[in-house]
């Protein structure tokens, strides 16, 4: 008896601590509507990132010459 009630008291308390909250929309699950909200981007700030990524990886290729 004493061991069941000590589970109570525990499960108790965790509930105490834990507070969440899940709001469904319409768009819920439905990874098609993420893609199509985010069709904003711009050539150019994709070249600049491209050329980032080129640069950071010619610096990489030059530290690892001996």
């Amino acid at each position: 008896m004493n061991n069941i009630s000590l589970l109570v008291l525990i499960v108790a308390c965790m509930c105490v601590f834990v507070d969440a909250q899940l709001t469904f929309t319409s768009s819920w699950g439905k990874r098609g509507a993420v893609a199509a909200t985010m069709s904003c981007r711009s050539d150019e700030t994709i070249a600049a990132i491209y050329k980032l990524i080129q640069n950071e990886a010619e610096k990489l290729l030059l530290c690892q010459k001996p």
